[in-house]
């Protein structure tokens, strides 16, 4: 019986373990998204970033995947200059998670509900952020948006 005990309580803890390494390389690879694309920057040429069909006239239009994040960027018009980075991560929400990867990059929430998964930023020259939760319903997935544009 202890056998028994011994090998349940090794097996939790392995899963523990393997949750929070998956967890700790979302974040990193958010991270790195989030310092390889930057706004009013040009578009860098990235394997996992391809050209799509635009929304915006006079305006690129990049959509791609990094390691479970969807990506999405559209620059400014008749330009090559990032205005708007969507980052979108499938699943419960991952807010607590990404947040202090995203403040190692832009810097601390300027507005924050962390009992509503939301936080804000809020820049001159019309440029804003946020991270925040969209739930799916019931029984839909939701996303972790993390978004960077000129309002």
């Amino acid at each position: 019986m202890q056998a028994i005990w011994r090998g349940v309580v090794l097996t939790t803890a392995l899963l523990l373990l393997t949750h929070a390494a998956v967890c700790a390389d979302l974040a990193v690879d958010l991270e790195k998204v989030l310092r390889d694309i930057r706004q009013d920057s040009p578009v860098p040429k990235l394997d996992y970033l391809q050209r799509a069909d635009p929304i915006n006239v006079d305006c690129a239009y990049y959509r791609g995947r990094y390691n479970g994040i969807d990506v999405t960027v559209e620059t400014h018009p008749n330009s090559d200059r990032v205005a708007s980075v969507l980052l979108k991560l499938h699943g419960p929400d991952q807010t607590p998670l990404i947040l202090p990867a995203v403040t190692r990059v832009i810097g601390p929430p300027h507005a924050s509900d962390p009992k509503q998964s939301s936080y804000g930023w809020d820049w001159p020259d019309y440029r804003t952020g946020s991270v925040h939760y969209a739930g799916g319903g019931e029984a839909k997935e939701g996303f972790t948006i993390v978004s960077l544009f000129y309002r």
